[in-house]
């Protein structure tokens, strides 16, 4: 081979190998904005989804009627 084709072939892989590797990293950079914009829009609906309804069971209705009290002390 002569030395000119192995310097082509060189700086043929290693713009190639950047190439893929930019390629990759905007890729993902993208798939991880999608990924935390989802996580963001799925807490932002538990965060507005409605209370459950009391209980009939007194122990999980005294846990619930805790539960509130927590929240709306945190909230002040």
């Amino acid at each position: 081979m002569e030395t000119s084709s192995i310097i082509l072939l060189a700086v043929s892989a290693s713009i190639s190998f950047a190439l893929g590797r930019t390629i990759m990293h905007f890729r993902n950079k993208k798939k991880n904005a999608e990924k935390e914009r989802l996580q963001k829009l799925a807490a932002q609906a538990l965060k507005d989804a409605p209370p459950e309804a009391v209980s009939k069971n007194k122990s999980k209705r005294k846990r619930q009627m805790q539960n509130l009290q927590h929240g709306a002390r945190d909230e002040r």
